[in-house]
């Protein structure tokens, strides 16, 4: 039963990274699949943070919900679709799972700061050479993340980081290629 539980949360979180930007490329980069796709990817995205905060442990939801948050002051939840997402995740958190203040509160901001570094560069200086797409491929998930596992020996929260970055930056990489840009 256990291997099946894991496998859930790794299937979770790659489903959670590739949907999230399945919903971004149907609002902004011109992807068209059928009508209420964008919606549908939206729920979609939702679900699968939501299966991640409610099959695994206190830790890895303070510190989903902390990414969603930090989503809000950042700005980047710009459609409908994003918004139902995080609204998802952030009312299951917080009704099905224990935040944990310090690590929330750790994340939060290592999110909202390095996230916003990324953002501003993006948006601003529009860079194109090895620092940005280093930038682009948010490392600011797994390195904390993995720094904590090291520290206190939560290997799932860096598991689970890891498997979303990729599969976000899988699909994006599939995306350019197919000419979404």
């Amino acid at each position: 039963m256990e291997h099946f539980s894991m496998v859930l949360i790794v299937l979770s979180a790659f489903l959670y990274g590739a949907t999230m930007k399945i919903a971004d490329l149907l609002n902004e980069h011109g992807l068209r699949l059928f009508k209420g796709s964008n919606i549908l990817f939206g729920v979609l995205w939702g679900v699968f943070g939501a299966l991640l905060i409610v099959d695994t442990n206190p830790l890895v939801g303070s510190v989903v919900v902390a990414m969603n948050i930090a989503f809000i002051i950042r700005n980047r939840l710009d459609y409908l679709n994003h918004q139902i997402a995080a609204s998802i995740i952030i009312i299951i958190g917080i009704a099905f799972q224990q935040i944990v203040v310090v690590p929330f509160l750790a994340f939060f901001f290592i999110f909202l700061i390095f996230g916003s570094m990324k953002d501003y560069a993006n948006d601003v200086f529009h860079l194109k050479s090895f620092w940005a797409i280093l930038n682009e491929s948010m490392l600011y998930y797994p390195i904390p993340t993995f720094i904590y596992a090291l520290l206190f020996g939560n290997w799932l929260l860096f598991t689970i980081f890891t498997i979303y970055m990729l599969s976000y930056n899988i699909i994006k990489i599939i995306a350019y290629k197919k000419g979404y840009r």
